[in-house]
């Protein structure tokens, strides 16, 4: 009997999200990871995808940069560093270089379903406002950000952030 509860329950609120972001069209980065954008995103840089508000008052934006990559470290270099201050500052620097004209808070590190995780929020001179949230899993960094102007409906800023997904 409690099996069939937690299965009602279940399916109860699997239609509630469903219906929470009717419309939204999830993007599949890679085998980890997924996010749900408002409208299809369209690429802007390899690995960076952006989508906008129907209003145009908030832009959400993904972006996957593989260290390996771009700077050859891989996941077992990235392990005792990728939780540190030192690490942070490096990616809040990085960040600074291409976003020059926005003010970010320091680097919050976090946890993020058992990997290591950063939120960090700035304001431009044209008083738009920066979300951030990143996580690192293995030797990938996944970037989820808004920008958001005046009168920007929040709820939806806020659905982007919770649709962030880790697939097994």
């Amino acid at each position: 009997m409690k099996k069939l509860l937690i299965l009602i329950i279940v399916a109860m609120l699997t239609v509630t999200i469903a219906r929470a972001q009717n419309g939204w069209v999830t993007y599949k980065a890679d085998n980890r990871i997924s996010v749900k954008f408002p409208s299809a995103p369209m690429e802007l840089t390899p690995g960076s995808f952006m989508s906008a508000s129907k209003d145009s008052t908030i832009v959400y934006i993904f972006t996957m940069v593989d260290f390996l990559k771009v700077a050859g470290i891989d996941s077992v270099a990235l392990a005792p560093i990728k939780a540190t201050p030192a690490f942070a500052g490096q990616l809040k620097v990085g960040l600074k270089q291409s976003l020059p004209d926005v003010y970010m808070s320091d680097f919050r590190i976090g946890n993020w379903r058992g990997f290591t995780s950063y939120t960090a929020t700035g304001i431009d001179h044209k008083k738009k406002k920066y979300d951030m949230f990143m996580v690192i899993i293995g030797n990938k960094l996944y970037s989820i950000s808004t920008v958001t102007g005046e009168g920007a409906n929040l709820k939806s800023r806020d659905q982007f952030f919770s649709s962030l997904m880790l697939s097994n």
